[in-house]
This record gives structure tokens, sequence and C-alpha cells, in this order.
């Protein structure tokens, strides 16, 4: 019993003196991280640390002990570095959601093409980013859209768009997945009117979604007009 107290002993020493701002560099170099880049090594050791105090995880919490000051002195030369891309960052997310003017539309109309065409394509773009919970499926939306949702008064775009990235985050959180399908198009002069089905994993039923897609002032196609139950469907 003793020796193998030793022994996980040693391998939990052996483990951390290996550490040598490795939570600098990973949080720094590895693309799915999204937390703070400055001191974000520092944070990520301190974060880490706590939580395996709590789960009494001796062997990663003497790993991030041990990196700690060198992620620490990592991440202090790193700062004329980390500032600036944080700033930069900040700038692009700040750019990402405003609302005050519109944001590129996923698809943009072709010379010759036909309104249907363009509407097929749209819907087909802004579904995928629907299946992914990407956030970027506002970018669909012109802020001047006219959102009806049954039960309730019409909402303008710009104030729909950050609703619907507050449901798309909650949405992903909770594993639930969403789906437009089945469309079907009706050509109204330059706008296009889709009648389709949305389909939630927390729902047993589908349920109906009119969107009407058209050109904006900048030329490209956006949804100008949504008819739904709210998303997701109530139960």
């Amino acid at each position: 019993m003793r020796r193998s107290r030793i022994g996980r002993g040693a391998a939990a020493l052996a483990l951390a003196l290996s550490a040598s701002a490795c939570m600098a560099i990973d949080t720094q170099t590895n693309k799915s991280y999204r937390g703070p880049l400055v001191y974000s090594g520092t944070r990520y050791d301190l974060e880490g640390a706590g939580n395996s105090l709590v789960d009494f995880n001796i062997g990663w919490l003497m790993f991030l002990l041990a990196d700690l000051p060198f992620s620490f002195l990592a991440d202090t030369v790193m700062l004329p570095y980390t500032i600036p891309k944080e700033s930069a960052r900040s700038k692009e997310h700040a750019e990402e959601v405003q609302v005050a003017t519109e944001r590129p539309s996923p698809v943009q109309p072709r010379t010759g093409e036909a309104p249907q065409a363009t509407a097929e394509r749209l819907f087909a773009a802004c579904e995928k980013l629907v299946v992914a919970h990407d956030p970027h499926l506002t970018d669909c939306y012109s802020i001047d859209a006219q959102i009806r949702i049954a039960g309730g008064e019409p909402i303008r775009g710009a104030d729909y768009k950050p609703l619907l990235r507050e449901h798309l985050a909650r949405s992903e959180a909770a594993y639930e997945s969403v789906d437009w399908r089945d469309p079907q198009y009706q050509v109204e002069g330059e706008r296009v009117r889709i009648t389709a089905v949305r389909g939630s994993s927390a729902r047993k039923e589908r349920a109906p979604i009119v969107l009407v897609v058209g050109p904006c002032s900048d030329g490209a196609w956006r949804i100008l007009e949504e008819d739904s139950v709210g998303w997701p469907e109530p139960k």
C-alpha cells in the first residue's frame, strides 16, 4: 500500500515538474479557446486548480500549480501581442453583433439569377446556420425585417437579432437540435415567400414557419418577414 502511494505521488510530481507554461501556450494556439487572451494561461491555471481542488484531483492540481508561475511569466511577456489581439477580437465581436446597419448577407444575388433560385440558396445557407446553432444566422435577417411571432407584437429585425442569439446559445447548451425543412416557394415579384416547417428535438410536433425573402437596399438578399410560433416552439 505504501509503495502504491509513493508511486502515485512520484508520478504526480513528475507530471507537475514537466509543466512549463503549457496553459499559456495552449490557450494562445488552440482555436477552440474562446476565453480572454490577456493572461489566458494564468486564468486557466487558477480556474483549473480550483476545480481540481474541489474534485480532489491532486495530480492535475499539482500540474496546474507548477505551470502557474511559468504561464504567468509567459503571459506577461506576451502582453504586447495579446493586448492588441484581444482589442481586435473585441472590435470584431462588436461589429458582428451590431444592429445599427445591415451585416453582410450569407447570399449575394447572381447576375441573371431567377428570384426563386436566389431564395433557394438563401434558405439553404440559413438552414445550415440553424442546424449549427451559429449566431451568424442573424445575418440572414434584415435589420428592418418584420418578425411576427404568434401571440406577440411584431418585432423589428434589429430587436429580434439579440433575442435570436440568446435562443441559439440556449438551445446549443441544452443539446437541442433544430432544423428548417420542406420549403415551398412562391414568387411574389422581386420577393419570394417560403413556407416551411421547423423541428426541434425538444418537441415532438413540427411547427410552420413562413419567411419572405428579397433584396435589401444594398442589393443583398435577406429575410424581410417571418411568421412563426417563436424559437423554440412553445409546448
